[in-house]
């Protein structure tokens, strides 16, 4: 048997997703056997033909490669048929009887697509900065810190740097112009930096970039303005200008793609609910539902 050699990793991987998928798709009910077609394998009445799993070889594949793959196919192919036929014989009418599940998962499949298009072509998304800023004074206690937060500058530099000791110097000076010289020139002469001087930082998050840890960081951040670090190749230097710590009010600029998320879906909740009230009574008004007296 031959087909075409793969031609990328992607097709492979999609071909091993249909050797698992289709055989969970199909059941053990016996077929008529097809007149003049080549069986290559029967499982409790059930026959896979050749033309069954033509398709499923991507273009590009070695005859090595092929058979390979339908040989997995068919193996798959055959335990699927084997464990269905068992759970057949040992399970009772009732515990077979999937119709109604199958129903309901058409059902949920159908009101998630319908539900799903209204709300892209309906719902309002647009919450202006008020709207934002309106509802965290709002819900102000349920936005209380869990771990520090801080803002800063964070340098990443080579030990070999020429200029290392002239950073050295700077990193644990204190004033304004100091500072503004030390952010200089380590924007010049660090391999990676990070500024978050107007965006708050999860502390946690900065330590990640660090090698070691801090056992206390709500004691750390009370008595320190900066941390530094040194592996093997580089030197780590972070200045702390601002921080805030745990069980204290998040910022609201801190939290605000959170109270977005949280409007977004309370709004997309809302709509829904009206969407079904709406259709429900539109069905009613035209006598398309009705509940029986008895």
């Amino acid at each position: 048997m031959y087909f075409p050699r793969l031609n990328s990793e992607k097709h492979l991987i999609r071909f091993v997703l249909l050797v698992f998928l289709v055989p969970a798709f199909t059941f053990c009910k016996p077929d008529h056997k097809r007149k003049n077609q080549d069986t290559i394998a029967r499982a409790y009445g059930n026959y896979l033909y050749r033309s069954d799993i033509q398709g499923l070889i991507p273009a590009g594949t070695t005859p090595e490669d092929s058979t390979r793959l339908v040989k997995s196919y068919i193996e798959l192919w055959l335990k699927k048929k084997a464990v269905v036929n068992k759970a057949e014989f040992n399970l009772t009418a009732e515990q077979k009887n999937i119709d109604n599940l199958l129903e309901e998962y058409r059902t949920s499949l159908l009101t998630y697509a319908y539900e799903k298009q209204m709300v892209a072509q309906k719902l309002d998304t647009v919450l202006t900065d008020s709207d934002v800023q309106k509802y965290y004074y709002q819900y102000k206690q349920d936005f209380v810190l869990q771990d520090p937060i801080v803002k800063g500058v964070y340098f990443r530099i080579l030990r070999s740097s020429s200029r290392m000791g002239e950073f050295r110097n700077l990193a644990h000076s204190s004033g304004d112009l100091n500072y503004k010289r030390l952010v200089d020139i380590g924007a010049q002469v660090a391999e990676y930096t990070d500024s978050f001087e107007e965006n708050w930082l999860s502390f946690p998050l900065l330590m990640q970039k660090m090698p070691g840890s801090v056992a206390d960081p709500k004691q750390f951040l009370q008595r320190y303005k900066y941390l530094e670090a040194e592996d093997s190749r580089y030197f780590h230097f972070a200045r702390i200008i601002d921080y805030k710590l745990p069980g204290e009010p998040a910022p609201p600029e801190y939290v605000k793609q959170e109270i977005r998320d949280i409007m977004l879906n309370q709004r997309k909740m809302d709509f829904l609910k009206q969407l079904e009230e709406s259709i429900y009574n539109e069905a009613v008004i035209q006598n398309d539902v009705e509940v029986y007296e008895k």
